[in-house]
């Protein structure tokens, strides 16, 4: 071998060959080293075992009626080892605001009262006060029989009986049993706004809320009657919305004591009342 082919094969020797290196082979990992570290992780397993325990114990609804604002659940079999749900109550029943609205079935086919004895009808139209039904049937026909006896001097025995038989004139005339629905509709929002805003407030969270749970179990009676009235059950669709958001608003601004307190004066209940509704109308 000449000198030149000695030199020649010792510098290609001394090249590097082709192909990856066996060094950076060995370092390079296709997985991201570990930057947490065993106690952060326990506990990340440790709080999604409890929520895990959590939602196992809490007992999903059968079916949310956000129209009437009621929960319902299924009832437990004999077998099952799930916790036991709440007991089927209606909320609506003996409430705050089922107790002063006025159904206006019950007061048209209601007995008229004996006027002859002296009884007066239990309501009257709307605007018709207790200092108005003193006024109308009290002072005025005494007045006016005291008026028309001094003018015959003695004379008028049935000057009474006549101012007796106008005042009864004036209490079937004024009697809500002869007025229609409107009437009751009206006397039903003034009555809301005494009971819940002391007869001045009727822009509160907490009357607004009233009056349109009096206006859904209105409308409600006269969908469930007509179901192919879309525009009423659009119309109730809107007001359950409506409801939802003056309710919300009511708890923001006054606190979860006082929005539970009208939860429950209203007949409502949490889950039917919060979150997405969906209505079935």
């Amino acid at each position: 071998m000449s000198f030149s082919q000695s030199l020649f094969a010792s510098l290609r020797s001394s090249l590097p060959t082709a192909g990856p290196s066996t060094s950076r082979v060995a370092a390079f990992s296709t997985t991201a080293p570990s930057l947490v570290s065993k106690r952060k992780l326990l506990a990340k397993r440790r709080k999604a075992a409890n929520l895990a325990l959590q939602s196992s114990r809490i007992i999903p609804p059968e079916s949310i009626d956000p129209v009437l604002g009621r929960v319902h659940y299924r009832a437990p079999s004999s077998r099952s080892t799930a916790p036991t749900p709440p007991e089927a109550t209606n909320p609506w029943q003996g409430c705050r605001l089922q107790r002063i609205l006025l159904d206006y079935d019950q007061i048209a086919y209601s007995a008229p009262p004996n006027y002859t004895s002296g009884e007066r009808p239990p309501l009257f139209l709307p605007g018709i006060s207790e200092q108005d039904q003193a006024l109308l049937f009290g002072a005025i026909p005494h007045a006016s029989s005291e008026l028309k006896f001094a003018a015959k001097r003695g004379e008028g025995t049935g000057v009474e009986l006549e101012q007796a038989k106008q005042a009864e004139m004036m209490m079937r005339i004024l009697d809500l049993r002869n007025s229609g629905k409107e009437a009751v509709k009206v006397l039903n929002r003034q009555r809301v706004v005494d009971e819940f805003g002391n007869g001045t407030d009727t822009g509160s969270s907490a009357v607004q809320a009233a009056l349109l749970t009096a206006k859904i179990h209105n409308l409600l009676a006269h969908a469930t009657q007509n179901p192919k009235d879309t525009l009423n059950k659009r119309s109730l669709r809107l007001l359950v919305q409506q409801r939802a958001r003056h309710l919300k608003y009511h708890k923001r601004t006054r606190g979860e004591e006082s929005y539970d307190a009208l939860l429950a004066d209203l007949g409502l209940e949490r889950g039917a009342v919060e979150g997405e509704l969906l209505i079935p109308y």
